[in-house]
């Protein structure tokens, strides 16, 4: 009887094993740090990120534009005495300048 139940035993090492190994990837694949309940929280994070990242594309198009225009051979009148008052903090006779700090 003991040989019968040691023998059983040898028979089901396998099998259990293999049900240990499913279990542990079918529990990372569900819960884990990359499984689906973190999906959502995982493509919300990207919806965001894609918005900033087109903040961000805006912003630096918007910059590209005003660097150009202080190319030097083509340089723009308004804007460097748009630059040239915000730096210097003057203007012409009878106006009075008003820093303002930058948002």
């Amino acid at each position: 009887m003991r040989r019968r139940i040691t023998q059983s035993a040898g028979f089901l090492i396998v099998p259990a094993i293999c049900c240990a190994v499913t279990v542990y990837f079918g529990y990372a694949g569900i819960a884990g740090p990359r499984g689906l309940v973190v999906w959502s929280e995982t493509e919300a994070a990207l919806a965001e990120a894609q918005i900033e990242l087109s903040d961000i594309r805006a912003e630096r198009i918007a910059l590209e534009r005003r660097i150009s225009l202080l190319d030097e051979n083509a340089l723009d009148p308004d804007l460097l005495e748009e630059v040239a008052r915000g730096t210097l903090a003057q203007g012409r006779p009878g106006e009075v300048a008003i820093p303002r700090e930058k948002q």
